[in-house]
């Protein structure tokens, strides 16, 4: 998905919507177009989750460096935009009219609707929408699914057999970050070309959600859901969800391991990270989520994590009898507090 130039271009801008990887693509643009690399330390600003209106005014006024703008970046601002009505006057009026020297941008995990009396539907957001300063990404319909599939196909390297796009669409639904999962997990079985039976042999159904929304739960911190549809799963595919599912922990988890390991050896440079992870150039974006929950969970917790997905497997290959699901449930637990913080 490009990130359209409204919104990377807007002062003030707001993103949302459920795909954790597009949220986390669009804030990594806006931010490099806003935040000079040289003054960041100084001039911008990340408030707390789940943080007050009080104090992103109060980030907004701080003073920043001479010659650069105050940047603040509000990570968590679902409780801020939940009620058009109870908007302070306040509030209202910087977000109508910027303050000089500033730079805001709020993220909202969850869609936002513009109906009556919503968020969207009311001043000053309704303006931001209309031009273009409120960016959504989340499902796509059934053809634009198709069309990113295909494309990011032609990323890989991977040709699709005839109608394949359209039946993994079918299959997972239309959010991008869960496409592109798709699309990697089948790039380690395919060799270049990805048929209907290796759709048939990697998929599989998870309620109404599906093989991926698990790693996209735990990935999005959201405990509840990822224990949900690890137990869907579970019920659904005893035999092979638990291999299918520890193999998507062990591909991030071993990312992980490999950027600790080329920040050791002094590698720095955006393209050599992104090499020693295994992504592809258009792929860069997601270094630095990993950055962000190396920088959180520190070599310390990499290595109980990587001990953790190491047990997990023994566990589950020799407790297969018995089908326990503890293994990954105290791994799913592990990973929502890594990812999510």
């Amino acid at each position: 998905m490009d990130i359209p130039k409204a919104f990377l271009d807007a002062r003030y801008a707001l993103l949302h919507g459920d795909d954790a990887e597009g949220r986390m693509r669009a804030i990594s643009e806006w931010k490099a177009r806003h935040v000079d690399p040289e003054w960041e330390d100084f001039s911008l600003i990340v408030c707390p989750e789940g943080c007050q209106w009080p104090v992103v005014q109060s980030a907004l006024l701080e003073a920043a460096p001479f010659g650069a703008d105050r940047v603040v970046i509000v990570p968590q601002a679902d409780n801020l935009l939940e009620r058009a009505k109870e908007l302070p006057p306040a509030v209202k009026t910087f977000l109508s009219k910027p303050l000089e020297g500033t730079r805001l941008l709020l993220v909202a995990r969850n869609a936002l609707s513009a109906a009556p009396g919503k968020i969207l539907g009311a001043k000053p957001f309704s303006d931001w929408n209309k031009e273009g300063r409120a960016l959504k990404v989340g499902d796509l319909d059934s053809k634009a699914a198709v069309e990113f599939l295909e494309s990011k196909a032609r990323e890989f390297k991977l040709k699709l057999d005839a109608g394949v796009a359209h039946n993994l669409a079918g299959r997972l639904g239309g959010n991008p970050g869960v496409l592109t999962r798709a699309l990697e997990v089948l790039e380690l079985i395919a060799e270049g070309r990805v048929t209907h039976a290796m759709i048939d042999q990697s998929t599989f159904r998870m309620g109404e959600q599906n093989a991926f929304a698990w790693s996209q739960a735990w990935q999005s911190g959201q405990i509840g859901e990822a224990i949900k549809t690890l137990r869907v799963a579970i019920e659904d595919e005893p035999d092979s969800a638990p291999l299918m599912l520890l193999a998507q922990a062990r591909r991030e988890v071993e990312r992980l391991c490999r950027l600790h390991e080329a920040r050791k050896q002094g590698v720095n440079s955006t393209q050599e990270l992104a090499s020693a992870l295994g992504l592809t150039p258009k792929q860069t974006f997601l270094l630095d989520r990993y950055s962000k929950v190396l920088e959180r969970i520190r070599p310390e917790g990499l290595k109980k994590l990587a001990a953790l997905i190491v047990d997990a497997d023994s566990d589950i290959k020799g407790g297969a009898l018995s089908q326990s699901a503890a293994p990954l449930t105290n791994l799913t637990l592990v990973l929502c507090r890594a990812w999510g913080g």
